[in-house]
């Protein structure tokens, strides 16, 4: 009989709360619970008055190269005071350590706790403006960000064609047509944007109201970075556009994000013009995220209802105004 294969296996938090004490020096004893199951999986770490994440990255969604990037990355805002949660330093000084599990080799690293509360769908006008800014020294701050790692480029190929064809074997003949009419129009309606700082570059890639928290300071802390990589600027807010509860306040929230990312850095008519069609551009590479992971999230998730939700997501965002 052929060895059986895992696609997938939860460290107990039992075994993550020791591994923890292997490998970092936390001053306090501490305790470990199981926080939440995303992409990858998270657990709680409290010490004393300190608390921390320890993520397990799942090997069959990110390989090693792209979770070095994303360290570095984060690493490198850190120093600079940007506004996100960062690794913490093991006790040889590197930035993650590695566990074997039944479907090999998984890479873990603990971050800062981010203080204060995700808004998520009550994400106020004044909380996105806030957001907005601090987007905005990122990707100001990442213009002389070097590593030696590279990371999957956010382009159209990427995020819209290839999206699209992993999609279609999901979806009704009608429903793939309007998905390939639509991949058309976004691409012939796309302003010529420079592939260069500031409009170009690395980019957090899941700006969301419940992926940062803000404290009673108003000071707001982001994190999961998990879909990071190069693109324009004017997708990252778009990916934030398409985040956003459609309902009456968001063309406020939106507005609000956008005044404040220009606080930092003015838009330029080309980006501004952009945004929309990457809003769209968003929601389907969001689709494909799904059927990227359908061996974990489950097939079942992936059936009519689901597509019928999404696509009419979508067509509400209407047709592009040229």
């Amino acid at each position: 009989m052929k060895k059986p294969r895992y696609t997938y296996s939860q460290l107990s938090s039992e075994s993550a709360g020791h591994l923890v004490n292997i490998h970092y020096d936390l001053s306090e004893t501490h305790c470990c619970r199981f926080y939440v199951l995303g992409l990858h999986d998270n657990y709680l770490i409290e010490s004393g008055s300190n608390k921390y994440i320890l993520r397990i990255y799942r090997n069959d969604w990110r390989s090693q190269e792209e979770i070095f990037f994303e360290l570095e990355l984060l690493a490198f805002l850190n120093s600079r005071s940007m506004p996100v949660a960062s690794p913490i330093l093991t006790k040889t000084g590197g930035l993650c350590f590695f566990i074997e599990s039944p479907e090999g080799t998984r890479t873990a690293a603990l971050f800062s706790y981010a203080p204060g509360v995700a808004p998520g769908n009550n994400i106020t006008v004044e909380q996105s403006n806030l957001l907005g800014k601090a987007v905005a020294r990122i990707h100001s701050e990442t213009v002389v960000f070097k590593t030696a790692y590279n990371r999957q480029v956010l382009d159209i190929p990427y995020v819209l064609d290839e999206s699209i064809d992993a999609i279609e074997p999901f979806i009704e003949s009608a429903a793939r047509n309007y998905l390939r009419d639509l991949q058309t129009e976004i691409k012939q309606s796309l302003p010529e944007i420079p592939q260069q700082a500031p409009y170009y570059g690395i980019c957090i890639g899941d700006v969301n109201p419940t992926n940062f928290h803000i404290n009673s300071k108003r000071h707001i802390t982001l994190f999961d970075f998990d879909q990071c990589g190069y693109a324009y600027r004017a997708f990252e807010i778009g990916k934030f556009f398409s985040s956003l509860k459609p309902d009456a306040s968001k063309p406020d929230i939106a507005g609000a994000f956008t005044d404040g990312y220009q606080q930092v850095r003015k838009l330029s008519p080309a980006e501004m013009q952009a945004i929309p069609l990457f809003e769209k551009v968003a929601v389907i590479w969001v689709m494909a995220i799904h059927v990227y992971n359908a061996d974990r999230i489950g097939y079942k998730w992936l059936e009519k209802p689901f597509w019928e939700r999404r696509l009419s997501e979508l067509q509400a965002l209407g047709s592009e105004v040229k």
